[in-house]
């Protein structure tokens, strides 16, 4: 599995889990999940966009 897939699958259960927890209404808990979920996902997205110009190895030694 790639990264965003276990990213995907992270926020559908938090999602999931907070949603049950937290209200009691079958509105409410599709709201919350979608809100839940799409925040986590979009928030990810949004940061490794934001990474994205980094470099992802050590800088190379002085000779």
């Amino acid at each position: 599995m790639s990264h965003f897939h276990l990213m995907v699958l992270y926020a559908f259960l938090v999602g999931l889990f907070f949603s049950l927890l937290w209200r009691r209404k079958r509105r409410a808990q599709v709201k919350l999940f979608l809100q839940v979920f799409l925040g986590m996902i979009l928030g990810g997205v949004l940061v490794a966009w934001l990474m994205y110009p980094f470099p992802g190895q050590p800088p190379a030694p002085f000779p």
